[in-house]
Formats: structure tokens, C-alpha cells, sequence
């Protein structure tokens, strides 16, 4: 007996120390290739895709709120809702008009799609940032009176528009925190703001500062009266994006990535990815020219698991099956 408790021990160790015990949910991965959104089952085995749509507009974003039904997709002058019926982990949702499609008043060539709790927040730089709501769609245009050409803007705890502003040398967080002023917190004593990103996760905000010669990375918990703390240098420049994970970040540059964990390897690795998503099950899909990286973040090694997409891939989303 004691034998056998000293086997199921081991096992389990050894399961706990190798990675994610269980597969991947059955999810679906929609990509945005061109003017197509391309659906592949998730996972780390290579697998083609199961079906397509045709949109008709270059897919610049895609979003799809947590529980939600619906995939919305930000593509040339529009941004549309499409229904997710129908969809299996072998067989892409049914191909049917979009329920919501709202005029943006122009071409959105480099925008991006934020899904909050009860909003999505759209940024299309200079042609306009806006709110929807997801239980009756409408563009809520944000007052950015006094934000600078280069603010960026995320949807924050409880659905709340949070800014950052860069500056000479120095980035502002501001922070609505009804119903008194707002919370701002100016980091000065940069040597640059080539570029900014930033992500949440629950009551947590990421943000990453490209300096020029090298990115460094911030912290900061909602409502915190300090302003945002540095937690690291990072040797890379010419920052894309960044995404929160359990107990650390993700973050993309031109040509390398890099999953940041206190006390871990800090290197950047190869690799030129548009976008990322993570998932329920703590795997995180990026794409970019041709390929779907998959990375179980449970692994300490994080071994890449590498998939074939299409050239123009783009962003991706993910979304449940009907199975």
C-alpha cells in the first residue's frame, strides 16, 4: 500500500512539474487572414483548418467578450457582430450576416478591439475611440480632450476608460475613480516613450514602455494611491503588444517574444507575432506570417508547439463549441 501512495505521489509530481495535466479545451481559434476569418481547432497538434468566412473587408481585429455569443470583427470602415451558432470543434459557425454592423466613418486600418465586462472599446487612433455596449450596440464616441497623439486607452475593473498618455520622457496613468477626480500617476526620468502597451488582468495592469534602446516593464493594482512600479529592463525594442497571463506578461516585439515571470529566464525568443489570446485552460495561441505558436503556460519549460496558419494572419480570438 504504501508502495502504491508513493506511485500515485510521483506521478502526480511528475505531472505538476511537465505541464498542463489535462488536454485543451475543446475551443475554436478564429483567425483573421486577409479578408476571411479562418477557424482551426485549438491545441498543440497540428490540425488544418475546419472552415472559413468570406467578409468581404480586410479583418483588421477580432473580439469575442467572455460568455458571449457573438464574434465581433473590426473590419475596413465597419465593426460587425456575427452569431456563433452552429459552431463544433470540427466544423467553423454557420456563415450568416452579421446582427450588428456600426459605420465608424472611415477606414480603420490599424484598430484594435477591447472586450470588457459589459463594453467593448474600440481604438481607432485619429478617426475616432469609442465604447459599444454590448447588450444594445451603439459607437459611445470618448472625450479625449487633453489625451496627446499616442494615448492609449483600456477598458479597466468595472468597465472604467483608463488612459495612458506618453510624454517627454515620462507617461501619465489616469485612472476614473467616481466619484472624485480621477487618479493620475505621472513615471518621469525616461530616456524615451518610443511606444506604449498595456493589459489587465482582474484588478492588475501591465504596462510596457518602449524606450528606444530597451522595454521596460510596469506594474500597478486599481486604485493603488502609488504610481506604477518597475519591475523589469527588458533587452528588446520595437514593442507591438502585451498580454497579461497568470503571475506574469507576455509581450511581442518586431521580431521576438517573451513570456515574463518574476525569477525566470528573461530572454526574448525568435519569432514576429501580430497578436495573441489566452485561454480558460492557461494556453496562450500567437499568431503571425504563417504560424500559430502554442504555448502551455503551465509547462516550466514552455516548449513551443508550433502550427501552420495563412500568410496574412493577422489577430485571433478564440471561442467555445457547441459540443
Amino acid at each position: 500500500m504504501k508502495h502504491l501512495a508513493s506511485l500515485i505521489l510521483l506521478v502526480w509530481l511528475l505531472a505538476a512539474c511537465t505541464g498542463t495535466k489535462e488536454p485543451p479545451l475543446e475551443l475554436l481559434l478564429a483567425v483573421g487572414e486577409g479578408t476571411r476569418v479562418v477557424f482551426y481547432p485549438a491545441g498543440t497538434e497540428a490540425a488544418g483548418d475546419v472552415g472559413a468566412w468570406e467578409l468581404g473587408a480586410t479583418v483588421v481585429d477580432l473580439a469575442r467578450p467572455a460568455g458571449a455569443a457573438r464574434l465581433w470583427a473590426l473590419a475596413g470602415d465597419e465593426l460587425r457582430a456575427y452569431p456563433l451558432a452552429g459552431s463544433r470543434v470540427d466544423r467553423a459557425p454557420d456563415a450568416v450576416p452579421p446582427e450588428v454592423v456600426l459605420d465608424l466613418g472611415g477606414a480603420c486600418s490599424a484598430g484594435t478591439l477591447q472586450a470588457g465586462e459589459q463594453l467593448l472599446l474600440v481604438d481607432c487612433g485619429a478617426l475616432g475611440v469609442w465604447t459599444v455596449a454590448l447588450a444594445n450596440p451603439a459607437l459611445e464616441a470618448i472625450d479625449r480632450t487633453g489625451d496627446p497623439e499616442g494615448t492609449r486607452y483600456l477598458l479597466g475593473p468595472d468597465d472604467r476608460v483608463v488612459r495612458l498618455r506618453p510624454g517627454l520622457q515620462k507617461f501619465t496613468l489616469v485612472y476614473p475613480d467616481p466619484p472624485g477626480d480621477p487618479l493620475e500617476h505621472e513615471v518621469a526620468g525616461l530616456v524615451a516613450v518610443e511606444g506604449l502597451a498595456a493589459d489587465w488582468r482582474e484588478d492588475r495592469l501591465g504596462i510596457a514602455v518602449d524606450r528606444g534602446s530597451d522595454t521596460a516593464l510596469y506594474a500597478w493594482t486599481a486604485g493603488s494611491a502609488e504610481p506604477p512600479a518597475l519591475q523589469d529592463r527588458i533587452e528588446a525594442q520595437n514593442l507591438r503588444w502585451l498580454r497579461a497571463l497568470p503571475g506574469g506578461w507576455l509581450l511581442a516585439f518586431e521580431n521576438a517574444y517573451l513570456v515574463w515571470r518574476k525569477g525566470r529566464d528573461r530572454a526574448p525568443k525568435s519569432g514576429s507575432f501580430y497578436d495573441a489570446v489566452v485561454t480558460p485552460d492557461d494556453y496562450a495561441y500567437l499568431v503571425g506570417h504563417g504560424r500559430l505558436l502554442v504555448l502551455d503556460l503551465l509547462d516550466p519549460n514552455l516548449a513551443e508547439h508550433d502550427r501552420t496558419v495563412g500568410a496574412q494572419a493577422r489577430t485571433v480570438a478564440y471561442l467555445p463549441t457547441n459540443e
